[in-house]
């Protein structure tokens, strides 16, 4: 599969990979360690930080949590040491933190992902414009998860450099794996002010990373917009920064 293999060896983060090696619609491929995505960067170690800023070249970190929540969880070690950290937050209507809420009568975080294109279209394109400047690579895109705001933006971030929806489909189910560990990791993190809500009555479909949920997000991309680069045309950006994804995230053409 092409999601073999991504996974990061931190000890901090339970739902980190690379983004290299998904495959695009014409037979080319993500570069290795060019953009990462997360879970929180708060747990990390000396070692882990040590691997993404000398193993994985890391030069910028785009934390997609509110600015309340990265305050009061913290930032994380490795944000303190990269040139470049970015607090970019996607909300939807609420502003909140999806692990805390229940928000939707069917089970699905479907309607909460439109939220995001609705409320946050021009925040998605401002991560989308700081990738496409090569100083800022390698670059960590994260939330609390890393499944619902990191993964709508990197699913629109690789239908824009061209990448087949069945390699994006298995990217975001990749996290599937990670369920558990995340749910525990979101225990220990949560602030103090969250604290008398019971994780166990938050149901499981919150957590889940299931296949068909970002599978219909790529059919409303394709149906309502004419696809994610025709969407992140309309959210503002420019011909030259999607240009420069490409350029810059993908390997070559075989000549």
């Amino acid at each position: 599969m092409a999601v073999a293999g991504r996974a990061l060896p931190l000890r901090g983060a339970c739902n980190a990979r690379d983004l290299g090696g998904l495959r695009t619609e014409d037979g080319r491929r993500v570069r290795r360690l060019r953009v990462l995505r997360s879970d929180a960067l708060t747990e990390l170690d000396d070692g882990d930080v040590s691997y993404l800023l000398r193993d994985c070249g890391l030069r910028s970190v785009i934390d997609l949590r509110a600015p309340t929540e990265a305050e009061a969880d913290g930032r994380g070690p490795v944000a303190d040491s990269v040139p470049v950290y970015r607090n970019i937050h996607i909300f939807g209507a609420g502003r909140l933190r999806l692990d805390l809420l229940q928000v939707a009568a069917d089970g699905t975080m479907f309607d909460r992902y439109l939220e995001y294109l609705e409320h946050s279209p021009g925040n998605i394109v401002e991560v989308l414009d700081l990738l496409a400047e090569a100083g800022n690579l390698p670059a960590l895109v994260h939330c609390a998860a890393g499944k619902d705001r990191t993964g709508v933006v990197v699913a629109v971030l690789l239908g824009v450099i061209g990448v087949r929806a069945d390699d994006i489909v298995a990217d975001y189910a990749a996290t599937g794996a990670n369920v558990e560990a995340l749910r525990a990791r979101v225990q220990q993190a949560r602030s103090a002010r969250e604290r008398s809500a019971d994780l166990a009555e938050i149901p499981d479909w919150v957590f889940a990373a299931e296949a068909d949920t970002i599978r219909k997000l790529l059919a409303h991309f394709d149906v309502e917009h004419g696809g994610p680069p025709e969407w992140a045309r309309r959210a503002g950006l420019g011909q030259a920064a999607q240009q420069r994804l490409v350029d810059s995230l993908l390997e070559p053409a075989d000549s």
